[in-house]
């Protein structure tokens, strides 16, 4: 694989300086049960403004593109910045609800994407010989900014609320976006207007979508619940959610070193071990098996951070630099579903059961769909 060439290193660097920053959204655990408590509301309730965020990430990867021919690179890097700051601003002041969903679910959310999607065009267009090794270690640097943000941030929620750990995290977002603004260049992408129709195949697009989408279920729902998930077995659920976010980063930097043949391969293999990691956790007897559930939690975030990277690369080599923007923006509402689906779904159902169980042994089976449908299209495309 080609290295990453000297005129691409400035813009990959600025790209992942801002994906980490942008990836603190999937420290949300860590604000879920001090939120309950603040706003007086259920996990299912609380566990929504997460659920809405990544629906909101979803829209504007999906729509997202069409700006990054129009503006500056360092535009939307300082839009990005901007908007997630103030949305995250805006949770921090929340005394409802409703104010939170505003803030942190929409604001943030719709912020987020823009910057992750362009994160993830612009790290590869400025690398075009090594573009899979950037999308790679583009993806990692969303989960490492969750693993960070968990270490950083625990201890303040706890000494001073959760409204302090938002603010915390708004002034380094915003920081952060303003070193990607003088990183990322001036540039604008290429437009890719009327050429997609004759690029992309929609039926790999269709298939690739519900394995994607089936694959993510697990780990969106693990990590958007995994203080609670490990707090819930006896286990140290603040550090879990650091060590799933590190996990998930190596997986995304894992999986930026593998070439073509294998990324075929791995699309079968990488949900049929989450589905094993999660039906050993899930069948564990409830209660002082705080080791089995850490354990269950780092694989899954593990697979996940290496799926997240997977999938891109698999729809760059398939579509080019020209088809991947539209491909990869429609492939990714099915990980929106899977987001919407998970964390909510998880918290409803714990609120019904008091227990964790279900919604892991349920996210086995999306895993274990994810198996068979990717399984179909690797045998066919083969």
């Amino acid at each position: 694989m080609t290295e990453v060439g000297q005129r691409g290193r400035g813009p990959l660097v600025g790209c992942i300086l801002l994906s980490g920053a942008l990836g603190t959204v999937h420290a949300w655990s860590i604000f879920l049960e001090p939120l309950e408590s603040r706003l007086d509301a259920g996990r299912g309730t609380i566990s929504a403004a997460y659920s809405v965020a990544l629906v909101a990430i979803t829209l504007t990867v999906l729509l997202g593109h069409r700006l990054f021919s129009r503006l500056p690179a360092s535009a939307i890097a300082g839009l990005t910045a901007t908007g997630s700051a103030v949305g995250l601003l805006i949770a921090a002041a929340a005394t409802s609800w409703s104010v939170l969903l505003l803030g942190y679910g929409m604001v943030f959310g719709l912020a987020n994407g823009l910057g992750y999607a362009f994160a993830l065009q612009r790290s590869a267009e400025a690398n075009p010989g090594s573009a899979g090794k950037a999308l790679g270690l583009t993806t990692a640097a969303y989960a490492l900014g969750a693993a960070l943000a968990a270490i950083l941030l625990d201890g303040p929620i706890r000494d001073h609320g959760p409204a302090y750990g938002l603010r915390l995290l708004a002034l380094v977002v915003g920081v952060a976006g303003l070193a990607a603004v003088f990183l990322v260049g001036s540039g604008r992408s290429a437009s890719v207007s009327g050429q997609k129709s004759g690029l992309t195949d929609w039926q790999v697009v269709r298939r690739l979508w519900t394995s994607y989408g089936l694959a993510v279920v697990a780990g969106l729902m693990v990590m958007g619940h995994a203080a609670a998930i490990v707090d819930e077995a006896g286990g140290p659920g603040g550090t879990t959610v650091s060590m799933a976010g590190f996990a998930s980063a190596a997986g995304g930097v894992w999986m930026s070193r593998m070439r073509l043949n294998a990324r075929q391969r791995l699309l079968v293999a990488l949900p049929a071990a989450s589905a094993g990691a999660l039906v050993v956790g899930g069948l564990a007897p409830q209660g002082g098996n705080g080791a089995v559930a850490v354990c269950m939690v780092v694989i899954v975030a593990l697979i996940y951070g290496a799926i997240i990277a997977l999938y891109p690369a698999v729809v760059y080599d398939r579509f080019g630099v020209a088809g991947y923007p539209s491909a990869y923006g429609k492939l990714f509402t099915g990980w929106g579903a899977a987001g919407l689906v998970g964390p909510v779904g998880a918290g409803l159902l714990f609120e019904a059961v008091n227990a964790y169980r279900v919604p892991i042994l349920l996210a086995a089976l999306a895993a274990a769909g994810s198996v068979v449908i990717a399984g179909r299209s690797t045998s066919r495309s083969s």
